[in-house]
């Protein structure tokens, strides 16, 4: 088979391998966007237990300052800084350039490698990624416990 065979089908590798890591960036910076919601609506709740009735606190105040613990350590486990790949540094493609087994395959290969490269990317950044979304989704429920404590003491107060 030609180049001309091959060619376009590393060049739509490679876009997809280029829309893939993308989309995993934006997903981050939307994690991450999320736990800070999620610190924000905790405070408001626990906030709001200091509102209602005496400031003792009792079963549901307890539950509620534990689950926003929970928020809290949540939120700040997205928020940690993490080293994500996201990028091909220009220094790693500049050595595909020299590479005299790279010279010899010609660009396609180049197309190829820059693919596979951004797919190692994608395949480091996704079990971090996924690690932030369980996180996340557990302080959804930590909030979720903590508002059903402040509905429980405003009912019982």
């Amino acid at each position: 088979m030609t180049n001309e065979y091959w060619t376009p089908g590393f060049e739509l590798m490679l876009e997809e391998a280029r829309r893939s890591i993308d989309r995993q960036s934006e997903r981050v910076h939307n994690v991450r966007d999320r736990a800070i919601g999620l610190v924000g609506f905790g405070s408001i709740v626990a906030a709001s237990f200091g509102f209602v009735g005496d400031r003792a606190l009792d079963t549901t105040g307890y539950v509620a300052a534990l689950a926003f613990v929970l928020v809290a350590g949540a939120a700040l486990f997205v928020l940690f800084p993490r080293k994500f790949h996201f990028e091909l540094s220009a220094t790693r493609i500049d050595a595909w350039f020299d590479d005299r087994h790279t010279q010899r395959l010609g660009p396609d290969h180049m197309l190829y490698s820059t693919a596979m490269s951004h797919q190692a990317n994608h395949t480091y950044n996704y079990a971090k990624l996924a690690r932030m979304q369980t996180s996340i989704a557990i302080g959804v429920a930590a909030l979720a416990v903590e508002s059903l404590a402040l509905l429980a003491r405003l009912v019982l107060k």
